[in-house]
């Protein structure tokens, strides 16, 4: 046996072809080039960077095929498409939702990049010629699962703003939430309510310019006079939609700082018209149990009370009478 495979090193140059020869020390001078590119500080310019980003490119592309991955050099030409696509609509999604934060307007303003999402993960999952390779090689191939991780974030987030309840009603359920027609259509409910909160805070900015009375009831006594109405409007529409079980986040965000603003800002209450009902049925429940024993004893049969003496005391009477 030839010392040369004695020792792995040299015994590798050996069996390989003088191609491969070639392509090894192309790969080194490649990646000498690289090292004598990168800055003495360890800080890379931007003219530094494109450098060895080719010099890495070109060293890896001459590599022959079985040192690398199938992985990489198999992946369909539609699932790189998706992935990109995907990396696109989830970052556009991202934004989205930060932006409608406060005030929330997430499911008004997001649906569609939201729809679009979901889109692209069906078609993720969908077979093509009875296989799924898509699915196996973006959702399955690695240990993290990203994608998942991603998209089960964000279908989470929308099932906590109750956009719309698609992705777990029946079809004999009524539809729930700000959408309708699975999450691509504003209901108009949600375009009512959203034009009277619009009209309630217009109202409440035109108001807060003139000067305040000082009142028992509040300094803003004009805001509560002038906006009762619409605010009386907003409520009584909240209480059918919440009965309906057509609210979402938008709605509730909404409703909740107006009511903060319209109670403990503005220090408007609104005097309960029933109180003279009330009070008059509770006095005719209080005064119930007495009419029923008094009427009960004035027309219930009096009895005479009739006392039966013991034994004992009859006897001696009875002797007593004897002696007299």
């Amino acid at each position: 046996m030839s010392p040369c495979y004695n020792y792995r090193p040299f015994g590798l140059l050996y069996m390989m072809s003088p191609s491969g020869l070639l392509d090894l020390c192309f790969v080194l001078l490649c990646a000498r080039l690289a090292s004598s590119w990168s800055p003495s500080n360890g800080v890379a310019g931007p003219e530094l960077l494109p450098r060895s980003l080719w010099a890495e490119e070109v060293s890896l592309s001459l590599f022959p095929s079985y040192y690398t991955s199938p992985d990489l050099t198999d992946e369909p030409d539609d699932c790189k498409t998706l992935l990109l696509e995907f990396a696109n609509s989830s970052a556009t999604l991202s934004g989205c939702l930060v932006r409608y934060a406060r005030p929330v307007r997430i499911c008004q303003q997001c649906y569609k990049d939201f729809g679009q999402l979901r889109a692209i993960m069906a078609q993720i999952n969908l077979k093509k010629n009875d296989t799924d390779i898509c699915a196996q090689r973006l959702l399955q191939s690695d240990r993290i699962h990203m994608l998942v991780v991603l998209n089960d974030f964000f279908e989470g987030t929308w099932d906590d703003c109750k956009c719309d309840s698609s992705t777990n009603m029946k079809e004999t359920d009524p539809p729930e939430g700000c959408l309708q027609k699975n999450g691509t259509e504003i209901r108009n409910t949600t375009t009512q309510f959203m034009a009277l909160y619009e009209e309630l805070t217009k109202c409440f900015n035109q108001n807060m310019k003139e000067p305040p009375i000082q009142l028992p009831e509040g300094n803003y006594s004009k805001v509560c006079y002038n906006c009762n109405e619409s605010y009386k409007s907003l409520n009584t529409l909240y209480s059918s939609l919440e009965h309906s079980h057509a609210l979402c986040i938008d709605l509730e965000d909404a409703m909740n700082s107006t009511r903060i603003l319209w109670s403990r800002e503005f220090n408007c209450t609104v005097p309960c018209t029933d109180t003279v009902p009330v009070i008059a049925v509770s006095a005719f429940i209080i005064f119930l149990p007495v009419v029923f024993y008094l009427s009960s004893f004035l027309h219930s049969e009096q009895k005479k009370l009739k006392l039966v003496l013991p034994k004992r005391f009859a006897s001696s009477t009875h002797i007593q009478d004897l002696s007299n």
